[in-house]
């Protein structure tokens, strides 16, 4: 028994020192590189790559670790380079006993800096590894070559685990997928597999998880995935005979922000991301299936400030079916809602073939509806989309905070358009427009932009000018409320106790929120009630300011033409306008019948303005007006309605015995002169058949206080009528008989009015110097009124000595009667005495 038990113990002792000696051996082949040719034999089969290891070393025990350097698995062939992975540092665990056998069981692959690329090539995707294909059996080589065919039928990898490696992925817009750790099991053998670990995309740190049925997956295979960010997470999963279901919960959207904007580079994204939910299936060549999208509020300020986009929802059930979407925005408390209907959803989808859509859109909001049918020709670019529109809308005010600027105040409008989409510009073909105050039609082309930019023309049959502005004066401010202010633009303010001037805002913000040129006609202006015929004229608007030039136009009275500036940009804005008449002026009977009303003066009236003002409404830019105003009559007539105009008291004081039936105009020239507010007259006369009329007259445009001091000079029944009037209080509520000099203090300040009252024109209306007036006779008073150019002037006087000047007209056709009998009769005498010589 001892012998044997000696025995047993000696065999033990031998095979451990054979073991030992076998290990001892395997190391050192390994490090010799004896064995690298079968370890890459085996990666090779396992992979269907070649593959290249640099210093291989083995470190023993019941499972040996071989740790390889500068390892490499070739590309497929056409790929942009020839090595698919680089590998800093290689650990292979292989289980030893059936490493003895001739398999290979490999526990567990560490890999450490590697750079694997993965992209499409011209034999398929490359991550797509297969086992080599198996050659005929042959007898093996002796020595340490190339691994029998048995070995080769018998491979298993457990796990493998990636460290401090990047993965180029195979869309250039996802980019380099930087690995921190990750953990693959089950890749060869078979079996289940599964990948979790750390990942860093575009800066962004995430978790990754996968599962599948077994590697490599095929289309029968059963696989999920997610990717987490933070409380993001994106998922897929993949059944057998089933398309691929994703899915995607994104409650904070601003973690993915790199990853969008990657995914849609050049693509501005707006300032804050909504939050979004998605499902669809995803089938074989991306076919969509079951799409629904829904996204949370989403700022649109890069659209319109303020503007905000509460929900949408996209809704498609295939690819080639029609995408349903509703969308609900707001802004300043008005809410906007619509719905879009696009067929088909392929159309949108950048991996399909392009093909033209159909596209139905509805939108309502503050009552207003908008209806559009169209076809997409390059849905993607929208480039060549056409559509035909029809807008119907109860209030143009209500819209208010939803347009670039404060609308004209239309109601019961109907808009109908043909719409075409180019690169770069919206461009509207035809459009019409009907309402009770505006019936128009024209084309323009509008190019998108802040301000936004218009170009073209604008024919209008019917424009209500005094309506609009009616309700511009009666709409209040409204109070703020909503997401974000309502759009800048004046506001009317409320009209001032006892003032004629009205406070009506000018459009000043349409020259802040426009650009462009648009040439404008309309066969008739209804403008102070009278009916403006022919008008026609260029809008002009470019940084912030409106030219308005030329017009022109066709009163009741005669045509007329000028130019307005709007100047937005300034601060604060600043308006010019400059308006004339022309030929031979306008017939202010013509004009007053026009309007309804009776005839005050006849004749016809030579008018120039010229002026200029800040201000965003029409009584601050009066407060600050400088600019003149010049009118010339020549041959005119004061009906009784222009007499009782006057008033009973100032009409006995400046034409008293003025007949009822009116009196002669011979001439009128007024010119009034204005200067930051302050207005006074340059020419003031009226000579009349019963008189002749002359003064200064002051203003203070802010306030409307008014001073005025006339002197009548007037023949009644032989006697001389030189009498001052002093006129004061405002333009709304004038009083007559005040002295002059308080209500000139009333107007200007005491500088102001000592200057004025020092006028040669006011110290001779004073009676401070002798002779005849100053401010000249009607030629002078004219040409001052024309902005010294010459015109017609009315003939000479002539007057018979010691007549009354109302009796001058009588007296003179009864001279002239006198005279025609008297040649007669000298005809006559001289006859007979020539032939009483003969």
């Amino acid at each position: 028994m001892r012998r044997g038990a000696a025995w047993a113990l000696g065999g033990l002792a031998g095979v451990a020192l054979l073991a030992g000696g076998g290990v001892v051996a395997l190391v050192a082949a390994v490090d010799a590189g004896s064995l690298t040719p079968r370890i890459t034999s085996a990666i090779e089969a396992a992979t269907g790559r070649a593959v290249s290891l640099g210093a291989v070393a083995l470190r023993p025990g019941l499972v040996p670790r071989i740790e390889a350097r500068d390892a490499t698995l070739a590309n497929l062939p056409g790929g942009t380079r020839p090595e698919m992975a680089r590998i800093r540092r290689l650990e292979v665990q292989v289980a030893l006993l059936p490493l003895l056998r001739g398999a290979v069981d490999i526990r567990a692959i560490a890999i450490e800096g590697a750079d694997i690329l993965l992209e499409r090539t011209p034999e398929g995707p490359n991550w797509v590894l297969r086992p080599a294909p198996r050659p005929e059996a042959a007898p093996a080589a002796p020595g340490p070559g190339p691994a029998p065919a048995a070995a080769r039928r018998s491979l298993a990898i457990a796990g493998l685990t990636i460290t401090d490696s990047q993965v180029v992925l195979p869309d250039p817009r996802l980019g380099t997928l930087g690995v921190v750790r990750a953990r693959l099991t089950g890749v060869v053998g078979g079996g289940p597999a599964a990948l979790e670990g750390e990942v860093v995309l575009h800066g962004v740190p995430a978790q990754l998880t996968a599962e599948a049925g077994a590697v490599p997956v095929t289309p029968e295979t059963p696989w999920r995935a997610a990717l987490a960010v933070g409380p993001n997470r994106i998922a897929a999963e993949a059944r057998p005979g089933e398309a691929v279901a994703v899915s995607a919960t994104v409650p904070d959207p601003a973690a993915l922000r790199p990853l969008a904007q990657a995914a849609a580079p050049g693509v501005a994204l707006p300032a804050s991301l909504p939050a979004l939910e998605a499902a669809a299936r995803v089938g074989p060549g991306l076919a969509l299936s079951d799409l629904a999208v829904t996204i949370g509020p989403l700022a649109l300020d890069a659209a319109m400030p303020g503007l905000v986009l509460t929900r949408l929802v996209a809704r498609a059930p295939a690819a080639d079916a029609a995408v349903e979407i509703t969308a609900e925005a707001t802004r300043a408390g008005v809410a906007l809602r619509g719905t879009a209907r696009v067929e088909p959803l392929a159309a949108l989808l950048p991996w399909h073939p392009v093909e033209p859509a159909q596209v139905t859109i509805e939108a309502e909001a503050a009552g207003a509806t908008l209806r559009a049918e169209g076809t997409l020709a390059e849905p993607r670019s929208l480039a060549g989309a056409a559509f035909d529109l029809r807008i119907a809308i109860p209030s143009l005010a209500a819209l208010e905070p939803l347009l670039p600027a404060p609308p004209a105040p239309l109601t019961d409008v109907t808009v109908v358009a043909r719409v075409e989409v180019a690169p770069d510009t919206l461009r509207i073909p035809s459009f019409r427009i009907d309402s009770p105050a505006l019936q128009a039609e024209g084309d323009v082309v509008v190019t998108p932009g802040r301000p936004l930019g218009i170009n073209g023309r604008v024919a209008a049959v019917r424009i209500d000018a005094d309506t609009l502005a009616a309700r511009v004066a009666a709409t209040p401010a409204p109070a703020p409320s909503g997401a974000a202010p309502a759009p800048p633009g004046p506001r009317p303010a409320p009209a001032a106790q006892g003032l004629l001037i009205p406070d009506l805002p000018l459009p000043f913000a349409v020259a802040r929120a426009y650009r462009g040129q648009v040439a404008f006609t309309a066969d008739h202006l209804l403008l102070g009630g009278t009916d403006w015929r022919q008008v026609r004229g260029t809008l002009a608007i470019q940084d912030g300011t409106a030219r308005l030039r030329p017009f022109a136009a066709v009163t009741p009275g005669g045509p007329v033409q000028g130019e307005a500036t709007l100047d937005g940009a300034s601060d604060p804005p600043r308006l010019a306008l400059a308006l004339r008449s022309t030929g031979r002026g306008i017939d202010l009977a013509a004009l007053r019948r026009a309007r309804g009303e009776a005839t005050g003066i006849e004749g016809r009236a030579e008018v120039e303005l010229d002026v200029h003002g800040r201000g965003a409404t029409t009584r601050a830019v009066a407060g600050t007006l400088s600019g003149e105003l010049g009118i010339a009559i020549v041959e005119g007539r004061i009906a009784h309605a222009g007499m009782l105009r006057l008033g009973p008291d100032l009409l006995g004081l400046l034409l008293p015995g003025a007949p009822r039936e009116g009196i002669e105009l011979r001439c009128l020239a007024l010119r009034m002169s204005a200067q930051d507010g302050m207005a006074r007259s340059q020419a003031l006369l009226a000579e009349t058949s019963a008189g002749r009329i002359e003064g200064v007259v002051a203003v203070n445009l802010r306030t409307e206080a008014l001073a005025a001091r006339l002197l009548p000079d007037v023949t009644l029944l032989g006697i001389r009528v030189r009498a001052p009037v002093g006129i004061g209080g405002t333009l709304a509520a004038p009083r007559v008989g005040v002295e002059p000099g308080r209500a000139l203090g009333q107007v200007i300040e005491d500088t102001v009015a000592n200057r004025l009252w020092r006028d040669p024109t006011v110290e001779w209306l004073r009676g401070q110097l002798p002779g005849g007036s100053p401010a000249g006779d009607c030629a002078a008073q004219l040409r001052l009124a024309r902005m010294g150019a010459d015109g017609p002037v009315p003939p000479a006087e002539r007057f018979v000595p010691g007549v009354p000047r109302e009796l001058q007209g009588a007296t003179q056709d009864v001279l002239r009667g006198l005279g025609g009998i008297g040649g007669a009769l000298g005809g006559a005498v001289g006859g007979l005495l020539g032939g009483g010589r003969r």
